[in-house]
């Protein structure tokens, strides 16, 4: 099956649903992927690559319906509604952890006369900004 048809099998299974596990086991089955028992690294690098794959497009399906898939353990699950504040949090603090290093790099990169002044210093620096008043917004889950 491809990434699309696994997607809408597990909403008719009712598996896409807030706090429905999905068996680890049963999504790599229906995406035709095979952990070997012995192989090399390359082997079992692309068989998680295609893992990643897969729950990355139903990961973005659900985003859009407000709903978070998180690994766990060897298998899936769809956080509650009172979970995503959590996993909201997560992601702005990583983005603003790559504004910093984004900002670092650009402080740090020597200029070269020739070329124009790079506005992407300011760039990250604005985002960042954005983000950290998100960040404050967000309690509990919900807006101020």
């Amino acid at each position: 099956m491809d990434k699309k048809e696994i997607t809408e099998s597990l909403r008719q299974m009712g598996l896409l649903e807030y706090g429905k596990v999905i068996d680890g086991d049963m999504l790599r089955n229906m995406a035709g992927i095979e952990y070997p028992e012995t192989g090399t690294k390359a082997e079992f690098d692309s068989a998680s690559l295609d893992e990643l794959a897969v729950t990355d497009y139903i990961r973005n399906v659900l985003l859009n319906e407000g709903k978070y898939l998180k690994s766990h353990r060897d298998d899936y699950r769809i956080l509650s509604p009172s979970e995503n504040a959590g996993q909201v949090e997560s992601y702005m603090k990583s983005a603003d952890q790559k504004l910093k290093r984004a900002i670092k790099l650009s402080k740090n990169t020597p200029v070269d006369a020739s070329k124009p002044k790079c506005q992407n210093m300011a760039r990250a620096m604005m985002k960042r900004e954005s983000i950290s008043k998100q960040r404050q917004s967000v309690v509990g889950g919900k807006e101020k």
